[in-house]
C-alpha cells in the first residue's frame, strides 16, 4: 500500500531533535518525529501536525524541505522546522515511551533509521546546521 511520510526535522544552534522511541515491531528505535500525511495535507502540513502530536512543539518556520522515494512505494518528505528557542518536546503518549536528544548530525545513531533517512541525514542535514540562523 503506497503511503506518504513526512518527517519533522527541527534544528536549533547546530543541533536537530531526534526521539528515541518505542515501536511494538522494532523496541526501542531512534527517529525524526514524523508519520503519514493525511489525504488533503502537503508535506509540510503533516510534519507540523505529527511533532505537535508527538512533541508538543509548535514549528514557527519552515527552513527547506526534501524529498525522496519511501520504502512504502509512496514519498517522503523532510520539513527542516525552526520553534521557538525556548520550546522543548515532551512526551504526549506514555506508550510511545519517548526520550529526546538534541544531536549534531555525528552523533545520531544511524542504525536505527531507514535507508532514506540516512541519505538525509547524511547529504542535507548538514547543509541546514552550517547556515546561521536568525
Amino acid at each position: 500500500m503506497m503511503k506518504n511520510l513526512a518527517m519533522a526535522v527541527v534544528i536549533r544552534s547546530g543541533k536537530v531533535l531526534i526521539q528515541q522511541r518505542y515501536r511494538s515491531h522494532r523496541g526501542m528505535v531512534y527517529e525524526f518525529p514524523g508519520g503519514s500525511v493525511d489525504a488533503g495535507e502537503s508535506g509540510a502540513e503533516g510534519a507540523c501536525r505529527e511533532l505537535w502530536e508527538e512533541t508538543g512543539l509548535k514549528a514557527s518556520q519552515v527552513l527547506g524541505t526534501y524529498q525522496a522515494d519511501n520504502e512504502y512505494g509512496g514519498t517522503i518528505d523532510y520539513v527542516v522546522l525552526n520553534i521557538p528557542t525556548e520550546a522543548e518536546p515532551v512526551c504526549i503518549d506514555p506508550v510511545r515511551q519517548q526520550t529526546f536528544f538534541w544531536m549534531r548530525p555525528e552523533q545520531i545513531p544511524l542504525v536505527d533509521f531507514y535507508a532514506a533517512d540516512v541519505a538525509f541525514i547524511r547529504g542535507q542535514l548538514p547543509h541546514y546546521l552550517e547556515a546561521p540562523l536568525n
